[in-house]
C-alpha cells in the first residue's frame, strides 16, 4: 500500500505543478506558497479529528513534534516555494526531471547512510530506468511541444531574485543560472526534509504529522509575506476564479497529497517513496496531451515504457 500510495501522489503532484506554473505567471512564489499551504491547514484539523489521530499529537515526544514542524517549513516553505520560482524562470519541463532526479539521488542515499533502509538491486536499477524515461519524455521531448518558461510575477523580497522584463544578454544568463541554482536547492531540501520526516515522525500517523507539516510552512511564509510584500499577499483575492485555482492546489496539493506522501514515506521507506515520486513528469504527460493539446510521441510512448518497467522493478 505505501508503493500505491506513493504513486498516487505522484499523479496528484503532477497535476497540481501544472496548476502551480499557471499561476506563478500571477503570484509570487512566497504568497502562492503561502495562501496554499494556508487553505490546506484550514482544512487538515477536520481530517485529524475525523482519523483519530489527535492524540498522537498529545503522546508524541518533543523530538516528533520539532521533526515534523521542521521538516514541514523546510519543505513546504522553502523547498516549494523555491520550486514555483524555477518553474517561473525555466518552465515545467526543465524544473520537473532536474529536481526529481536531485531530490531521488539524494533520498536514496541518505535513506540507506542514516536510516539504515535497504537497498535491493531493483531500487537503483528501476531508478535508472525512471530516470531515464523521464529524461527521453521531458527533457528530449520535440521542440514543438515544448513548455516555455511562465512570465514571472513579483519575486519575493529578500530571498527571490528579482529580474526584469528584458534583460541583457549578461543578465539572461544569470537569469538561467538562477534558474538551475534553484533546482538544485529545491532539490536538496526536498531530500533534507523527507530524511527528516522519516528518520524524527516515529509512531505519528499519517494525517497526524501531515497536520503539523503544513501550517508549519504556512506560518513562516505568510509572515514573510506580511513582512514584506503585503499588497501581493491581499492582491489574489481580488479574482474569484485565480484565488479558486490557488484553494484547489491546496487542498489537493496539500491537504490530499501531502498526507499520501507522508503515509508513503513510513510504509515504503523515504527512498523508494523518492523514487516513485519520480514518475510524476510522466505522468503529467498525458495530462498535457488530453488537456493542453499537445502531441503524442514516439518518444513519450518510448519513454512511458521504460519507466513502467522501472516501476516494476522497485516494487518488486
Amino acid at each position: 500500500m505505501g508503493e500505491l500510495a506513493a504513486l498516487v501522489a505522484a499523479l496528484n503532484w503532477s497535476c497540481v505543478s501544472v496548476l502551480l506554473a499557471r499561476l506563478s505567471g500571477k503570484t509570487s512564489p512566497v504568497v502562492l506558497s503561502g495562501l496554499r499551504l494556508s487553505i490546506a491547514s484550514c482544512v487538515l484539523p477536520f481530517i485529524l479529528l475525523a482519523s483519530g489521530q489527535a492524540g498522537d499529537i498529545a503522546a508524541a515526544p518533543w523530538t516528533a513534534i520539532v521533526a515534523m514542524v521542521g521538516s514541514g517549513f523546510i519543505g513546504y516553505g522553502l523547498g516549494d516555494t523555491m520550486y514555483i520560482r524555477a518553474l517561473q524562470l525555466k518552465g515545467l519541463q526543465h524544473t520537473f526531471p532536474i529536481t526529481t532526479a536531485i531530490f531521488i539521488g539524494l533520498t536514496v542515499v541518505g535513506g540507506a547512510l542514516f536510516l539504515g533502509e535497504t537497498v535491493t538491486w531493483g531500487l537503483p536499477a528501476g531508478a535508472l530506468l525512471i530516470g531515464a524515461g523521464v529524461y527521453a519524455i521531458v527533457v528530449q521531448g520535440a521542440g514543438s511541444g515544448r513548455m516555455e518558461p511562465v512570465a514571472a510575477a513579483e519575486p519575493a523580497l529578500a530571498t527571490l531574485v528579482e529580474m526584469t522584463e528584458e534583460p541583457s544578454a549578461a543578465v539572461g544568463r544569470l537569469s538561467n543560472a538562477t534558474g538551475y541554482l534553484f533546482m538544485v536547492a529545491t532539490g536538496i531540501v526536498w531530500a533534507a526534509a523527507t530524511l527528516w520526516l522519516a528518520s524524527g515522525r516515529k509512531d505519528l500517523g499519517a494525517v497526524a504529522a501531515g497536520s503539523l507539516r503544513a501550517p508549519a510552512g504556512a506560518v513562516g511564509l505568510i509572515c514573510f509575506a506580511l513582512a514584506t510584500q503585503r499588497k501581493a499577499l491581499f492582491e489574489p483575492f481580488k479574482d474569484r476564479r485565480h484565488i479558486g485555482l490557488i484553494a484547489v492546489a491546496g487542498l489537493a496539493g496539500t491537504a490530499f497529497g501531502s498526507l499520501l506522501y507522508v503515509y508513503a514515506v513510513g510504509a515504503a521507506g523515504a527512498g523508494r517513496t523518492a523514487v516513485l515520486n519520480a514518475t510524476a513528469p510522466v505522468m503529467g504527460m498525458p495530462l498535457s496531451v488530453l488537456f493542453l493539446g499537445e502531441k503524442l510521441t514516439k518518444r513519450i510512448a518510448i519513454g512511458t515504457a521504460v519507466c513502467v518497467v522501472g516501476i516494476v522493478m522497485v516494487v518488486s
